[in-house]
Parts: C-alpha cells; sequence; structure tokens
C-alpha cells in the first residue's frame, strides 16, 4: 500500500520534536494503549518509569491499519514518517477527568480534549527536518544545551519553565537560585497557549533584553522550549520537571501553581505531587510565593520576611496587565522599567 501524506498542526509537530530529539525521555513514540491506561491512572509507564502526560497522536478520517506509513508534512514541508503499529480508542471521559482532575469546561485543556478525537495511533516515528528551522526560530536542542554546560563548567543547573515575560517576583527567583546553582536554564515554552496569554513575541523580546540588564554573565542559558501548555497542574508539573532533566538540569524551579490555570489547582498541589515521585531524576527547588515587602524594602517571602502580612504587596499580574494595555507607568516593585516598556512597543503583547 502506497504511503499518504498527512498534514499535522504546531502542537503534533511539537511533540514530534521532543519525542525525536530527547526532551521525552524516556518516551521515544506516541503512546500506545497500555502506555496512555498506565500514564493516566499512575503517572508511569508500564515499564516503571514516572511520566504524567499523555503524548497522542488522534486518528485522521482515514481509514488506516497497523503497518502503514504516513507522510507527516508541517506547513506544506516534509517533517517525518509515522509507522503506525497500533490503532486504539480510550474514553474521552474518563482521559479528560483522569487527566485534569475536572470535566469544566471552564478548564481551557478540557474544552480542548472535548472537541477532539478519541482515536489513537502509536508507531515509530522517523524525522526529516528539525521544527525550529520551519518555524525560524532558535531553540536549542538536549544536546546542544548539555555541550553548553560541559564548556561552561556547570555542575548544579536549575531549570525555569515559564509563558510569561520575566517580572520581579521571577527576577527574585532566578537571583535567588543563582546563589547556589552554577547556572539556570530559562526555558520559555513557545507552543500554543490559551487567548489572553502573553504571545511569543513578547516573552522572547523581553528575555533577551532581561538577560543583558539583568543576569550575571555565564551564568544563564535562555532559548525558548518547543512545546506547548497543557494547564495540567501537578501532572504537568511533573511533565516540565523531566524534560528539564532531558535537557541537562540537575535542579527545577517549581513556585505557586506552577502551570495551573484559574483556580483549578490548590496554590502549591503542583509542588506536593513531588513527594511522590522521588525517582525522577531532577531535584525540585519550591518557593513560596514572592511579594514585596514594604518594610524590608525588597521582594522576598513568607519564608523569609517576618514583618507580617500588613507589608505585603502583592505583585500581581492584574496590575502588570492593566499597565501594559494602557500604557501607563509601574512602580519597579512589579515589573523592571525597561521590561515593561519593551511590552508597551508592541502592538499586543497579548494573544487574541
Amino acid at each position: 500500500m502506497d504511503n499518504f501524506a498527512l498534514e499535522t498542526n504546531e502542537n503534533i509537530a511539537m511533540d514530534i520534536e521532543q519525542l525525536t530529539n530527547g526532551g521525552f525521555n524516556p518516551l521515544t513514540s506516541f503512546m500506545n494503549y497500555s502506555e496512555l491506561e498506565s500514564v493516566l491512572e499512575k503517572m508511569r509507564l508500564p515499564t516503571g518509569e514516572v511520566w504524567s502526560i499523555p503524548i497522542l497522536f488522534p486518528k485522521p478520517h482515514k481509514d488506516i491499519r497497523s503497518g502503514e506509513t504516513i507522510n507527516l508534512k508541517f506547513r506544506d514541508m516534509e517533517f517525518a514518517k509515522f509507522k503506525v503499529d497500533e490503532v486504539f480508542s480510550y474514553d474521552s471521559k474518563k482521559m479528560i477527568q483522569q487527566f485534569f482532575e475536572t470535566d469544566d469546561d471552564e478548564h481551557p485543556g478540557v474544552k480542548k480534549m472535548k472537541d477532539a478525537t478519541n482515536q489513537f495511533m502509536s508507531g515509530k516515528i522517523t524525522k526529516s527536518k528539525k521544527l525550529a528551522e520551519i518555524l525560524n526560530v532558535e531553540s536549542l536542542e538536549p544536546h546542544r544545551i548539555k555541550e553548553k554546560i560541559k564548556a561552561l563548567g556547570w555542575k548544579k543547573i536549575a531549570g525555569f519553565h515559564t509563558r510569561n515575560p520575566p517580572h520581579s517576583a521571577h527576577e527574585y527567583l532566578h537571583k535567588t537560585v543563582l546563589k547556589s546553582a552554577d547556572g539556570i536554564l530559562i526555558h520559555p515554552l513557545i507552543g500554543s497557549k490559551k487567548l489572553g496569554d502573553f504571545t511569543n513575541t513578547a516573552i522572547l523580546n523581553c528575555y533577551r533584553l532581561y538577560s543583558k540588564t539583568t543576569l550575571p554573565p555565564n551564568k544563564s542559558i535562555i532559548t525558548p522550549l518547543l512545546t506547548y501548555s497543557r494547564y495540567a497542574g501537578p501532572r504537568e508539573a511533573l511533565f516540565t520537571a523531566i524534560i528539564r532533566r532531558n535537557y541537562g538540569c540537575t535542579h527545577f524551579i517549581v513556585g505557586r501553581d506552577h502551570t495551573g490555570v484559574k483556580n483549578f489547582y490548590g496554590k502549591y498541589e503542583s509542588q506536593e505531587i513531588f513527594k511522590s515521585f522521588t525517582d525522577i531524576g531532577i531535584e525540585p527547588i519550591f518557593f513560596s510565593e514572592p511579594y514585596f515587602c514594604k518594610i524590608c524594602n525588597k521582594v522576598t517571602t513568607e519564608k523569609e520576611c517576618r514583618c507580617g502580612k500588613d507589608g505585603f504587596v502583592e505583585i500581581s499580574g492584574t496590575i502588570i496587565r492593566k499597565a501594559i494595555v494602557d500604557k501607563t507607568k509601574l512602580s519597579e516593585i512589579y515589573m523592571q522599567k525597561e521590561i515593561l516598556e519593551e511590552l508597551q512597543k508592541l502592538d499586543n503583547a497579548f494573544i487574541s
């Protein structure tokens, strides 16, 4: 039977990139039924290795059988070959509840999964072109980051996951970590996000500026990560840590409501989950929520500061967002003046 061509979307293309470049190790192919079931029920692959997020290839509206090879295209370019070894279905309602711990349509991941197919394909992927070349972005693969880490002589490397430009709470996290770590990998994801999130341009422009104005020389690597937000709270916290392990990090920063959305997950639920999975090969660094203390006159946390809540000023994303949209001035207790101005220069810093 002749191979047929299939145009993939960006999310699938990003999954293929990470499956083939080592970013998703130990996973190297789209999940089969037994792997999906094991991950949803135990957050482990059938082999016992920790893995928390379903990585699935949706079956197209075409009769496909085991053994067929599909030529995958992305943006009309030859991208990869996919040799199918299993075609299966899974109960969507069950998967949504297990994955997101809710079936509420207000959760962006839930709505997306409800609108998608419940039929999937697993099989071997062979990539023919780097995704970064198609997207025209510079994104370092795991082996290249590990080479840079080795050249810099770093031993303790902290990974930082973000989908936002840097504000003062982020700056506090970075500077605190660098007191004990040799370097930090700042790894903003640039895949699809929900409406109202910051655009890739906003994030990357600000981090380029931030690396020059704020971070000490030879202490940071900043490169975008080719994957997308799942908004899966604790499950995604584990997932983002495992990815940074695969990119050469020894430690991983986990803050308040890491990879959460709205109020679907507890404030520190994404930290608690690490206590049940101590064999992931990377050490989490937990932070309570930073705030500005008017008495200390600095960004700090409840664990460090004993001045009491009367002196607390929340580093509010809502206040930062309003200043960006209204193009008004903002105290630097929230965000550096240069970063704010960079965001205000854009026609739209947010996905609309």
